[in-house]
């Protein structure tokens, strides 16, 4: 089994609508190059299942990065990027960036909850646990400190589409990485990550793959 986790492309629009189907203008004229580059780097890629978050930019990367993949594509509010508090979610881009240049000056331990918005430890308890969930029903439950796979999952491919903040968090979740509200895995636009589960015993874990980009 394995996890293709992937980002968006560059942005465009309102970041927090959830739109309905088909999803246009999202992505900037960037972001659709570059999903449309993607999409040239995973023709061939084995694909049973696409799991993007509600995000417009989420959406619209999978239908271009992913088409042709005639696979079930569901949609989850878990996935959804990072949320801010709900009083500054409107605010203006320039009073936005001064209040993250603000933020920059905390110390990273005086960040784990901050009027901004969502905590580190809400952040992973809002994606991690329904990611299990979700994963149980296809047959991978987590056991052992690993996952115990039903002989149908053993051989499942699944991208998740998403945003950087909750690849991130969801990624060092399953690697049991410990939360901290400075993220340790950083996602590029449009960048792919490869959980490879490897068995060991009755249990498989999930590793990280890290690819060569010189070798095709």
């Amino acid at each position: 089994m394995q996890i293709l986790l992937i980002r968006h492309g560059q942005s465009a629009g309102n970041p927090y609508e959830e739109p309905d189907m088909p999803a246009h203008g999202y992505l900037s004229e960037d972001g659709e190059g570059q999903a449309r580059a993607l999409r040239e780097t995973l023709v061939g890629e084995h694909i049973n299942l696409i799991w993007t978050s509600k995000l417009g930019r989420a959406i619209r990367t999978a239908a271009v990065a992913l088409d042709g993949h005639k696979v079930p594509v569901k949609h989850f509010g878990f996935l959804n990027e990072w949320m801010p508090s709900p009083d500054v979610r409107n605010v203006t881009s320039t009073v936005w960036e001064k209040m993250n240049e603000g933020a920059g000056s905390w110390e990273a331990e005086e960040t784990w909850k901050t009027p901004l918005g969502e905590g580190t430890l809400e952040f992973v308890a809002r994606v991690g646990p329904p990611f299990l969930n979700e994963l149980s029903k296809l047959g991978v439950h987590a056991r052992h400190g690993g996952f115990v796979l039903d002989d149908h999952a053993q051989d499942l491919t699944l991208a998740v589409v998403a945003h950087g903040g909750t690849l991130g968090t969801l990624l060092g979740f399953l690697l049991k990485v410990p939360p901290f509200p400075v993220g340790v895995f950083s996602f590029e636009l449009t960048a792919v990550g490869r959980l490879h589960f490897k068995r060991q015993g009755s249990v498989w874990y999930p590793q990280l793959v890290v690819p060569a980009p010189h070798l095709k």
